[in-house]
């Protein structure tokens, strides 16, 4: 039996993040990694998009958080942007997201061991805080994510309650 055509995205990462600094653009900082893997027979059943590249990038933007381009190569000086309005490969692909300097300054990286429930950072049992809201905005002054101002927004954990509730 034949293996299920899937393609794959990477995007690139900062080896090392510094806390509330602006990310080091030196190229020898950014890893390609794999963290996007879409079967091609399921993209085909949903039929999120006639143009369904155009949904893979759009779908890898919202997860990165920088706008890009789809390329299959990942160490061109000028990669060239797959068709976009090409139907899906009947085989498995590896596509590189490619962003500037500027987006690359704008991601927000997250812990990549986010939905491992196992890994607790935290030594206790805590209960669900009533202040967390008042907490958070205590705490950061504006939303950490979009900088907007925190009466306009919502707090929200960006980090699973397994990973520790500290605020």
């Amino acid at each position: 039996m034949a293996k299920p055509a899937i393609i794959s995205v990477h995007g690139q990462f900062p080896r090392n993040v510094i806390p509330n600094t602006e990310h080091d653009l030196n190229p020898t900082n950014w890893e390609w990694k794999k963290f996007l893997a879409f079967p091609v027979s399921r993209l085909n059943d949903l039929r999120f998009s006639l143009k369904p590249y155009k949904w893979i990038r759009y779908a890898t933007g919202v997860v990165i958080g920088a706008q890009g381009e789809l390329c299959t190569e990942c160490n061109s000086p000028n990669p060239t942007p797959i068709d976009y309005n090409s139907e899906l490969s009947a085989v498995s692909i590896d596509l590189f997201y490619h962003t500037t300097d500027q987006e690359k300054r704008q991601m927000f990286p997250i812990d990549p061991r986010l939905g491992d429930t196992r890994t607790v950072t935290s030594s206790r049992v805590s209960t669900r805080r009533e202040d967390f809201r008042e907490s958070v905005e205590s705490r950061d002054r504006c939303c950490v994510v979009t900088g907007y101002p925190a009466y306009v927004c919502d707090a929200a954990h960006l980090l699973p309650h397994s990973k520790g509730d500290t605020v």
